[in-house]
């Protein structure tokens, strides 16, 4: 309805008609890259681990969730907008031209003899009485949507036209590019039916469309922007569902435990005190006195003594309290915080210091615009010429800067707002190291993000061969019927734009260094040079050469994010007040008490000293029976006497021994197999020590590293194994050059024959490989397990350059950028005598048109042909490469050789996307030293504990002391 085909740009630039299509394929795009960026946050999201080495109260497992939700659903959005809005920014600084000439004009200019230059003008918008917007400036400038009554006018539009309106579209605006003008457009048009009607009614369509229903309970307004909406990922509403069971589920706690503060019980408290009464008669004695004596002049052969787990509290401990306590039960002390989460800002700042550059007169509107002069003139100059060159430099250098600031401020601003989740205070060292760790990770994604984004647009911009004003762009040996436009890119000292992406206005700027600007004698002598100098009324700046070295290049200031040094402060007591544990409680080893080993001692004593009396008459009495030469029928006829109660007191005396031994006897059941936990310490272990302990103790063994943290690679190191075609010959210069051969590759070949964009197509495979490699290398990712450090490290890399990827297709292919190789939008032939609008018209691959998608794509042989040389590359298949006929019937270059596919993933009808999506990797191979894991770990100590249910040397004890007292008692 709103495609105009081949009459797009008959229009006005700044007509409704010329951009509505590609509008709303860009609004398309965006509701597409939302929702996909969502469902990738929400995957990885899913994958990452929820650490918790015990199980959490429901209450603090909620609390600490809903936090994370929180900082999930406002960091999700984040990394599509800064993407988008770094594209954008290179796009207006590579000053790339739309095929619907709404941010560039186009002119046929006769140059000489049969050669017509394509001439760029820019568009520019009234914004004030006496002011204007120039999309060569700005790429946001905008004015309200307008449909104009004009068509096929020859009228060279610098500006917008002034008459002739039929309907101006509440809410939408027309700004530089179809992306711009969505992002600032809103949608309240479209929920008005009548709008709506008035809408369709100018343009060629039967057809009746409804407008779109209105919620109440929409978070947006209908006024608000589509930019708004993006902000949000387009969405309405999360709706998370917590399961507490579900976690309890996958914790699966092997056991629980839990301690109590009592006194000793009433079974130890009577047989220590019947114990202590028997000591205290018997030690009054002089026969126990010299036996005590007798005893403590003995050394102990036993060391080994029973350790016991002591667990002590104290309430609302300070900062120093904690601190003492942690440095001397660091491995079992708890405290837990009053407060589960905090954002990272209650306990520290950061802040960057930016390269002097990015705040000096080097980047101001005032040096630009001295370098501009006048616009008309710098047309005529040759495109190296600095104040051509110049301009475009210090443009896209302020651009970067711009968007380098903008990018740390978020991204602190979001850092700073992530949840910091402690449900115990931990040591100051542990803190620090946690923190320094998490922005160390923090910087360097937040750069490697920035510069990946750089790179591969650069990437996707060079093999699509877009279209910039910093080109020339020639149109040679025009054919006696002008059916045919040859477009040809000037080439500059024998280098040839297409092959090299050297031309383009980033990889100028990158290789340059400012070290003119340092010097203010050579800025006045550049001034001098120029047609429009400043002479004595020159008052620019120079940089400070005692600052920054003068020969550092932009490329090395750039890989730095334009910072210069970064400082930040981490404040523990901040941590800790924040946290404000209300009781520290911590368990410590401990043999018995003084009071328990006094009273036992005391009742051994007592129970020793009358055994020992008892135990010596047995014996005197029976050597004195052997002496007397009883028989043994006598001792026989003894024994049975014990049991024979002839008298009162025999009677007595049996009762006594019988009720003492039963008395002993309940005694012994009862403290022989009471439970005790026992915990035993192993200094300095060794691996063999530790493989040991693990297999006994595995459930309470405990063994804290003296490193908190250290780098993966010093345990475990991951190699990829790429496919065949990023180590193969059609990456290579040699097979790039030998298909473009002498170039002129329009006359040579039709724009649908693959042959024709198949230099375009290799470069871009080229790069892809080689951006893929250079991504999964410089990956730096801390993971909580091992275990899934592969398949978080394939997941996390591939989404991430396959975002920007993506996204960079759509920016590029809703803004209709015109491509050199002409595959996507070519210019009509209606060259006249004097300039002339060099109008455009979309190009068609099976009955697919590039201005309804530029995704289009139709074979060509078995390789592929569409609107962009990236499109057609990345749905080639594989068949090609592993078939000498298709890939080099000549036989220069060989195919790849076909048992390769046997151990490869992929297949002959595997799409090179495909193939992309796992970053062009076969497989991952990993070595994982657990030996250099634990040597790097260093434990101090090792801890285990364990039921100890029968203590036999504890009962002897028990019972001597008791009997000592209870013959007393008896």
């Amino acid at each position: 309805t709103i495609n105009f085909g081949l009459n797009t740009t008959y229009f006005s630039a700044y007509d409704f008609p010329t951009e509505g299509s590609a509008i709303f394929q860009s609004l398309e795009s965006f509701c597409r890259l939302s929702k996909d960026y969502a469902i990738q946050s929400i995957d990885s999201f899913n994958k990452d681990l929820f650490i918790s080495q015990e199980v959490l109260k429901e209450s603090v497992f909620r609390s600490q969730t809903n936090v994370i939700i929180h900082q999930f659903q406002l960091s999700s959005p984040i990394e599509l907008l800064t993407e988008l809005e770094l594209i954008e920014k290179m796009i207006a600084g590579n000053r790339i031209l739309s095929a619907l000439q709404t941010n560039f004009m186009q002119l046929y200019t006769p140059w000489f003899y049969n050669v017509v230059q394509i001439w760029m003008r820019n568009r520019a918008f009234r914004v004030a009485q006496h002011s204007t917007c120039s999309c060569r400036a700005r790429i946001d400038c905008n004015m309200e949507s307008t449909i104009f009554d004009i068509f096929e006018s020859s009228d060279f539009e610098h500006y917008p036209p002034t008459g002739q309106i039929l309907m101006i579209i509440p809410g939408m605006v027309h700004s530089c590019l179809p992306v711009n003008t969505i992002l600032l457009s809103t949608l309240e048009c479209f929920y008005n039916q009548t709008c709506l009607n008035d809408l369709v009614s100018l343009l060629p369509t039967t057809g009746t469309f409804t407008a779109m229903p209105q919620f109440e309970q929409s978070r947006y307004e209908l006024n608000s922007t589509i930019q708004t909406i993006i902000d949000n990922l387009m969405i309405e509403e999360w709706v998370p569902n917590i399961s507490y069971k579900k976690y309890y589920e996958q914790c699966a706690p092997i056991s629980c435990t839990y301690f109590k503060n009592e006194k000793y019980d009433w079974k130890f408290v009577l047989t220590q005190s019947i114990g202590l009464l028997g000591s205290i008669i018997m030690v009054c004695s002089i026969i126990i006195e010299n036996l005590v004596k007798f005893i403590l002049r003995q050394p102990s052969q036993n060391t080994e003594s029973i350790s016991y787990l002591q667990q002590k509290t104290i309430h609302q401990p300070s900062e120093f309290q904690f601190k003492e306590l942690d440095k001397i039960y660091s491995s079992n002390l708890y405290c837990p915080c009053s407060t589960v989460s905090m954002n990272y800002s209650t306990f520290m700042t950061i802040e960057p210091y930016f390269h002097q550059v990015c705040s000096s007169d080097l980047i101001s509107d005032a040096w630009i615009n001295y370098l501009s002069g006048s616009s008309l003139m710098n047309d005529f100059l040759p495109i190296f010429n600095y104040e051509t060159s110049g301009v475009f430099h210090f443009q896209l250098l302020s651009m970067l800067c711009q968007h380098a600031q903008q990018t740390v401020n978020i991204s602190i601003k979001t850092f700073l707002q992530t949840q910091f989740l402690s449900s115990q205070v931990i040591s100051q060292n542990q803190f620090e190291a946690k923190i320094n760790s998490s922005i160390n990770d923090w910087k360097s994604r937040t750069i490697e993000q920035f510069l990946q984004t750089i790179k591969i647009f650069q990437v996707v911009s060079h093999g699509n061969q877009l279209m910039s004003e910093q080109f020339r762009y020639f149109v040679n040996n025009i054919d006696s019927n002008y059916t045919k436009i040859y477009l040809d890119v000037q080439e500059y000292f024998n280098c040839s734009c297409t092959l090299s992406s050297s031309c383009l206005i980033p990889m100028g700027l990158m290789k340059s260094t400012l070290e003119c600007f340092y010097n203010l004698s050579c800025m006045i002598e550049i001034d001098g040079y120029l047609i429009y100098s400043l002479k004595s009324s020159f008052n620019f700046s120079n940089l400070n050469e005692n600052l920054n070295p003068p020969n550092e290049t932009i490329e090395s200031i750039l890989n730095k994010l334009m910072i210069d040094s970064w400082t930040w402060n981490i404040s523990f007591s901040s941590y800790y007040n924040t946290g404000s544990p209300s009781s520290c409680t911590y368990e410590y080893i401990s043999r018995n008490d003084l009071f328990f080993i006094i009273t036992t001692i005391l009742g051994i004593f007592g129970g020793l000293s009358l055994g020992l009396k008892l135990l010596t008459l047995i014996i005197l009495r029976f050597i004195e029976k052997i002496i007397n030469n009883n028989s043994f029928n006598e001792f026989i006829t003894m024994i049975k006497n014990l049991f024979v109660c002839n008298t009162e007191q025999r009677l007595i005396n049996r009762l006594h021994f019988v009720s003492l031994l039963l008395i002993l006897s309940l005694i012994f059941i009862f403290s022989a197999f009471k439970s005790k936990s026992v915990t035993v310490q192993i200094k300095k272990p060794s691996l063999s020590n530790y493989k040991n302990l693990l297999k006994d103790h595995s459930y309470s063994l405990q063994c804290s590293c003296s490193q908190i943290s250290f780098p993966y690679e010093t345990f475990l190191n991951i190699e990829p194994h790429f496919h065949d075609l990023c180590s193969s010959q059609f990456i290579s210069d040699e097979w790039i050059n030998y298909i473009y051969g002498e170039g002129h590759l329009s006359r040579r070949f039709s724009f649908n024959d693959y042959r024709y964009s198949a230099p375009g197509q290799f470069l871009l495979l080229s790069s892809l490989c080689k951006l893929s490699q250079d991504k999964l290398l410089s990956e730096n990712l801390l993971i909580e397990q091992i275990k899934i450090i592969l398949n978080q490290l394939q997941s996390t890399t591939s989404n991430s350059f396959l975002n920007i990827l993506n996204l960079i297709r759509e920016i590029i292919g809703s803004n209709m950028m015109m491509s050199a190789w002409s595959t996507n939008w070519e210019y009509v032939s209606q060259i006249e005598s004097t300039s002339s609008i060099a109008r455009t018209a979309p190009l068609s691959y099976s009955e697919c048109n590039c201005g309804l998608s530029f995704k289009c794509t139709q074979s060509s042989g078995d390789m592929m042909s569409g609107c962009y040389p990236l499109e057609s590359i990345l749905q080639t298949k594989l068949y090609c490469f592993y078939d000498q006929n298709c890939i080099d019937s000549n036989g220069n270059f060989r195919s790849l050789n076909m048992s390769t596919l046997e151990k490869s993933q992929f297949n002959l009808n595997s799409t090179i996307k495909s193939i992309l999506n796992n970053l062009m990797i076969e497989e991952y191979k990993s070595n994982l030293s657990y030996e250099n894991y634990f040597n790097q770990c260093q434990p101090l100590s090792c801890s285990y504990s364990y039921i100890k249910s029968h203590d036999l040397a504890q009962t002897i004890i028990s019972l001597i002391s008791l009997y000592g007292g209870l013959v007393i008692i008896t």
